[in-house]
C-alpha cells in the first residue's frame, strides 16, 4: 500500500513539469518505473507461493459400475499413477484429442504436449468392507481409479464430480461448492473413500467447522439417525474443548450400520472405528445399530478417534505416540463431560497402565513396530497416554494452571492442522516445545522413546494424589498436585463455553 502512494505521488509531480527538458522528465520516468518495480517485488513477497492446480471431470455412470476421467493437467506432468489401481483396468485411455496414450508399468506416460488425458475405469465395492452394504450403495477407493501426478504440498486438484441424478455422494476432499471438491497433498495413512448412492447425509455445524456425515444402513438393521446425530455430535464437541475449535473445519465422517446379533450382542455401541488421512481426513464407525442413545454416549470410541486429528498423521512406526494421546483425551474427554467421576476416570487410566506394564520383554516404544500387534497392543495405546498424563500434569504445575497439554495442542492447530504430510515423533516433540513456554516435550521424548516398556508412574502418581488399589483408585485431597489432579478432569474453559 504504501509503495503504491509512492508511485501515485512520482506521477502528480511528474504530471506537474510536464514543460521542462527532456532530461528532467526521463529522470522522474526513471524513479517512477523504478518505485512501480518496488511495488511489484514487495507485492510478490508478501504473497505466498503457489502452486499447480490440475482440472479433474469426473462422470460416474447411471449402473454405477464405470467412473470416467478427464485430466486437465497443469505444468511438466510426465506420469499419472494410481496407488492401488491397476493398469490393464484402463480403458479408453487417450489424450482429449484422441490420441493413444500408453499404461507402462503402475502409470500412465504422458507428455507437456499431451497434457489433457481421458479414460475409464471399473468402479466397484472394496473388498475390504467390514460389513454388509445395501444395493444401491457403492463404496468405493478413489485410490484404485483416480490416476494423479505426483503433488507437492502447495499443489492441488480441482475436481468436477458428476453423478447420477437422485443419488448421494460422500468424499474425503475439501468441499468448495456442489459437486466441486479440492484435492490436496495428504499423508496417505490409508486408503480413503467415495461413497456413491442411496444413503442418508448430514452437514453437522460444531464448533469451528462441520462434520459431512454420511449413514449407511446395513440391508437388515437401519441406523436410528437421531442417536447417531447426538452422539457424533456430543463427541466432536468433546474435541472442541480443547482447543475452542474442532481440528478439521470440515471432516467426511462414515457411520455404518451392523447386524445386532441377540445370541451375541456386541460389548460396545461402536465396536470399531478408525481415521483416514487420503485426500483428505475421514473418520470411519461401525455401530450397533439397535443400541439406546445412552450407549453411544457413553460410549469412548467416537471421542478418541476425534482425538487423533488433534495431532497431525505421526509415521505408522510410531503410533504409540498418535495412539497414546488419543487414549489419554478419550478418559480425560468423557470425565469433562461427565460420563465418567474423577474418581473413574483414573481408575480407567491407572487400570490400563497397568496392564501395558505387565507385557513381557516389552520393546523400547520407537521399536514397537518389530513386534507383532498382539504382543504389544497394551503398550502402543498407553506409554504414549503416560507421557501426555506426564506433560499435562508439569505445564498445569509450571504455570499456575495457566498452560496444558491443550493449550499447546491449540496451538499447534493453529499452526499446522490438518498437516498435508507424514510426520516423524522427534520432530513432533520439537514442535510442541517451540510452542510451549515451557520446553518438557523433548525431555520427554529423548527420556522414553528409546526405553523399554511403560514409563515409572510411581512418581506421579504420588505427586497427583491417586492411590492404585486391587479394584479402584484413592485419591488423597491433599497431595502436592491434588489441585492439578482435580483440574485435569474438569472442563476446560473453553468447553464449559461451547
Amino acid at each position: 500500500m504504501e509503495s503504491a502512494n509512492h508511485v501515485r505521488v512520482s506521477s502528480e509531480m511528474l504530471q506537474s513539469r510536464r514543460n521542462e527538458s527532456g532530461g528532467i522528465r526521463a529522470a522522474y520516468l526513471r524513479t517512477a518505473l523504478s518505485l512501480v518495480c518496488l511495488t511489484v517485488v514487495l507485492l510478490l513477497r508478501a504473497t505466498p507461493a503457489m502452486g499447480l492446480e490440475h482440472v479433474y471431470r469426473i462422470v460416474v455412470a447411471d449402473d454405477l459400475r464405470t467412473v470416467t476421467v478427464e485430466a486437465q493437467l497443469a505444468g511438466g506432468v510426465t506420469k499419472l499413477q494410481a496407488r492401488n489401481g491397476t493398469t490393464s483396468r484402463l480403458e479408453g485411455l487417450r489424450t482429449c484429442d484422441d490420441m493413444p496414450l500408453r499404461a507402462r508399468g503402475n502409470g500412465i506416460i504422458t507428455s507437456e504436449s499431451n497434457s489433457c488425458v481421458r479414460y475409464s475405469y471399473p468402479l466397484r465395492s472394496s473388498q475390504r468392507e467390514r460389513m454388509a452394504l445395501p444395493d444401491d450403495v457403492v463404496v468405493s477407493i478413489p485410490s484404485e481409479w483416480l490416476w494423479l501426478p505426483s503433488l507437492a504440498e502447495e499443489d492441488r486438484l480441482r475436481i468436477e464430480l458428476e453423478v447420477p441424478t437422485g443419488l448421494e455422494c460422500s468424499v474425503p476432499w475439501l468441499a468448495a461448492g456442489p459437486g466441486v471438491y479440492y484435492l490436496e497433498a495428504s499423508p496417505l495413512s490409508s486408503r480413503g473413500a467415495v461413497i456413491i448412492g442411496r444413503f442418508s447425509q448430514y452437514d453437522l455445524d460444531i464448533p469451528g467447522g462441520r462434520l459431512r456425515v454420511a449413514l449407511i444402513d446395513s440391508p437388515d438393521n437401519p441406523l436410528e439417525e437421531i442417536n447417531i446425530i447426538a452422539w457424533l455430535r456430543s463427541s466432536a464437541a468433546d474435541v472442541a474443548g480443547v482447543s475452542g475449535r474442532f481440528p478439521n473445519p470440515q471432516p467426511q465422517i462414515i457411520v455404518q450400520s451392523g447386524e445386532s446379533r441377540r445370541d451375541r450382542p456386541s460389548r460396545s455401541a461402536v465396536p470399531f472405528g478408525y481415521v483416514i488421512r487420503d485426500g483428505g481426513e475421514t473418520v470411519r464407525f461401525y455401530v450397533d445399530a439397535g443400541r439406546p442413545l445412552d450407549d453411544y454416549l457413553g460410549d469412548w470410541t467416537a471421542t478418541h478417534e476425534f482425538s487423533h486429528l488433534l495431532l497431525p498423521y505421526i509415521a505408522s512406526e510410531q503410533k504409540w505416540i498418535s495412539e497414546g494421546f488419543a487414549s489419554y483425551y478419550q478418559n480425560v474427554l468423557l470425565a469433562r463431560r461427565g460420563v465418567y467421576t474423577e474418581e473413574n476416570a483414573w481408575w480407567r487410566l491407572v487400570r490400563s497402565f497397568r496392564r501395558a506394564a505387565e507385557i513381557s520383554r516389552p520393546p523400547a516404544l520407537n521399536d514397537i513396530s518389530e513386534r507383532s500387534f498382539g504382543e504389544v497392543r497394551m503398550l502402543i495405546y498407553w506409554s504414549g497416554a503416560a507421557i501426555a498424563l506426564m506433560a499435562d500434569t508439569r505445564l498445569r504445575e509450571l504455570s499456575g494452571g495457566t498452560e496444558s497439554l491443550d493449550t499447546v495442542l491449540a496451538r499447534l492447530q493453529e499452526c499446522c492442522l490438518p498437516s498435508k504430510r507424514t510426520w516423524q515423533g522427534a520432530e513432533f516433540f520439537n514442535k510442541l516445545d517451540e510452542l510451549s513456554p515451557y520446553p518438557i516435550f523433548v525431555e520427554l521424548y529423548e527420556k522414553y522413546a528409546h526405553r523399554r516398556g511403560m514409563p515409572d508412574m510411581v512418581e506421579i502418581y504420588d505427586d497427583l494424589g491417586i492411590k492404585p488399589a486391587a479394584d479402584g483408585v484413592i485419591l488423597a485431597s491433599q497431595a502436592k498436585l491434588a489441585e492439578v489432579r482435580r483440574a485435569i478432569m474438569s472442563p476446560s474453559a473453553t468447553q464449559s463455553a461451547l
